[in-house]
């Protein structure tokens, strides 16, 4: 996901049929609206998140609350390659709260208030943990026979920086616009 460490604050809202409506970003929310989205026997009632006002457009609104719990990622670049689930939320709960604690110091059962984004963003960050070592053996191949260099290569290729802009700087367009038009 993109975090963009320029803007004074992360969204708390989402756009439905040219309205916006405030929505709750408490990350214990976005873990209970991935439960429900992964259970088909679940009430799809995803009011619990709206701060206020509730679009009519129901299947315009889950649209808005699917970008908003997934955001996208610049990196790393896809590789075609899917591996499967790799996290379960719920089963996965106490290694969640043990890597952040082990790794943030954080205690996720009393973290009132960690916006979704944020919580992504550092889940993202988290390295050496036994979390880390589960989600690796769920991503195991073994009919993979890459190599190491080959491994890395992938890796390089999917983390590179190589063409992308910054954020807040001009797009590869907007320069050529101003190199032809001033």
């Amino acid at each position: 996901m993109t975090l963009d460490l320029t803007k004074a604050v992360l969204p708390s809202s989402i756009s439905v049929g040219g309205r916006t409506y405030r929505i709750k970003t408490w990350f214990k929310h976005w873990l209970r609206f991935l439960e429900i989205c992964g259970n088909p026997e679940e009430d799809r009632d995803f009011s619990f998140l709206f701060d206020g006002e509730i679009p009519e457009d129901k299947p315009a609104a889950l649209i808005e609350l699917e970008k908003f719990a997934s955001p996208e990622t610049v990196l790393p670049r896809p590789s075609g390659e899917s591996s499967g689930k790799v996290i379960d939320y719920g089963h996965d709960g106490a290694l969640i709260y043990a890597a952040f604690m082990q790794q943030y110091g954080i205690d996720l059962i009393d973290a009132e208030g960690l916006h979704w984004w944020k919580f992504l963003a550092l889940m993202e960050g988290l390295h050496g943990t036994k979390l880390n070592d589960v989600m690796e053996a769920r991503m195991y191949d073994p009919d993979d026979r890459t190599s190491y260099d080959e491994a890395k290569k992938k890796a390089f290729a999917a983390w590179t920086l190589d063409g992308l802009e910054s954020p807040g700087e001009k797009s590869s367009s907007e320069k050529r616009f101003e190199e032809s038009f001033g």
